[in-house]
């Protein structure tokens, strides 16, 4: 377990970010993996990968959103070492998570046909989206208990186990994958639907191995007093998730109105945005662990009251979003073509591929302060701040300027997307200042460049010493 409330605050969140940068690399896996095997089926099965990953993500926002909200109540408890609290959100969150899902596939189900032609898909693939859809929409609540149950140990505490669970699905939905996809250990040949059933096959197992973590550290516990304040755990998860539950799934309704831009290009173009987003998922992997291990970070030591340790945490993340941004940066610039041909050799494919990582690349930096920042306000529970700074991102920058961009060409919309996530970051120090100026004023003189250059001598010295 590891003691948030303790130790130099830069090594606990680097300490917590490596392993549930592990944990998001085999998620990841999920779709990166089906993408590589499916591309092998052509480029009609690969486009409909991708018209199916917009409501995947959709969906898989509202439960990380949700999951964040829960994470929230369960770090504050921990930090003021309210265990009975912590029992009662448990059951609460684990049941009302369940519910929604199953009820939010089954109408997915329903109306699927509706759902991708208004997106733009075309009559010819529908039946290969339906066939790769319907068995992900009927596993996703298996995820979903996954997803919250995950939040929950990481809050009190659990950093390492849960992501171990994580990879171990990763590497069973790969080997499924490969198996089912192609038909091979006398498995039958399922082709496209061969990735569905591989995805959710993980997914079991993710659900016994986090329910198995969550009867360990005896956060299944249920109380006699439960009863007697469900509505009010309800009550206070909706408070704190409705928001971050909007934040996270903005994103990808982003994400489908890019799509829907797209669609109207042309049918590759919509294929290499698949391949775009699962290899931006995997370039940003660092900066989501970050943000993702920043918000319990924050929400424990809000409880313990402990707020000189959030000022450096928050010191932290804004020179980290910078150097893994220029990271990022430098990755594309040196590999984006060798990238960009891993997932199909399809000219046009490839083409939209790299041209989206060299107009993308140059905004990656303000992107991970605007990620690293609204985290940090979630953690704070000021959660309605970090829904205002990502409706701003989307809905005065990103979908005006695509929209624009799309009248000249592809690239027209990949720039105003750049152009829409350095305006984001840009507008997200802006709520960050005022919360320093308020209660972190030592912060106001600090300079991220005069933090690098300590960090350097730190180093420096430490070599000399050895």
């Amino acid at each position: 377990m590891t003691d948030i409330l303790k130790g130099k605050t830069n090594q606990v969140l680097i300490g917590m970010s490596l392993p549930i940068g592990l944990g998001m690399l085999s998620t990841f896996l999920f779709q990166i993996v089906d993408t590589y095997f499916v591309s092998k089926l052509g480029s009609s099965a690969l486009a409909a990968l991708s018209f199916s990953s917009t409501i995947y993500l959709i969906l898989i926002s509202l439960y990380i959103g949700l999951s964040i909200g829960v994470s929230i109540i369960i770090g504050q408890s921990v930090g003021r070492s309210d265990m009975d609290k912590v029992h009662k959100t448990t059951w609460v969150a684990l049941t009302l998570s369940s519910l929604i899902s199953i009820l939010i596939s089954a109408v997915s189900i329903f109306f699927i046909d509706k759902i991708f032609t208004g997106l733009g898909a075309q009559a010819d693939i529908l039946p290969l989206i339906r066939t790769y859809t319907i068995p992900v929409l009927i596993g996703m609540p298996l995820l979903t208990f996954g997803i919250i149950a995950g939040g929950i140990l990481r809050a009190s505490g659990n950093i390492k186990k849960p992501e171990i669970v994580m990879v171990i699905a990763g590497v069973l939905n790969l080997i499924f994958d490969y198996a089912l996809i192609f038909g091979i250990w006398g498995l039958p040949e399922m082709g496209i639907q061969g990735a569905a059933y591989a995805t959710v096959i993980s997914w079991i197992f993710a659900f016994i191995g986090m329910t198995f973590l969550l009867m360990k550290d005896k956060l299944l516990e249920f109380s006699k007093k439960a009863e007697d304040s469900i509505l009010a755990i309800v009550h206070e998860i909706f408070k704190l998730g409705l928001p971050t539950i909007l934040t996270q799934i903005i994103g990808p309704a982003t994400i489908t109105f890019l799509t829907y831009l797209l669609a109207k290009q042309s049918s590759m173009a919509v294929a290499a945005f698949g391949v775009i987003s699962r290899i931006e998922m995997l370039l940003l992997i660092g900066i989501l662990a970050l943000s993702t291990a920043i918000t319990p970070f924050v929400a424990q030591n809000s409880g313990a009251k402990a707020y000189k340790r959030i000022g450096e945490a928050i010191t932290f993340g804004r020179k980290a979003a910078c150097c893994l941004g220029l990271f990022i940066f430098t990755i594309l610039f040196l590999f984006v073509d060798s990238i960009a041909t891993i997932f199909s050799i399809d000219s046009e494919v490839i083409s939209h591929t790299s041209n989206y990582f060299y107009i993308i690349s140059i905004s990656y930096i303000p992107y991970s302060i605007y990620l690293i920042t609204t985290a940090i306000f979630n953690g704070m529970r000021k959660t309605l701040i970090s829904l205002k700074i990502t409706i701003v991102k989307s809905v005065v920058f990103a979908i005006p300027l695509t929209l624009i961009g799309s009248f000249w060409n592809v690239n027209g919309i990949f720039i105003g997307l750049a152009l829409a996530n350095i305006l984001a970051g840009i507008y997200a120090t802006i709520p960050m200042r005022k919360e320093i100026r308020k209660h972190h004023p030592a912060l106001q003189k600090a300079s991220v460049i005069k933090d690098y250059q300590n960090d350097i001598k730190w180093l420096l010295s430490k070599k000399k010493s050895n």
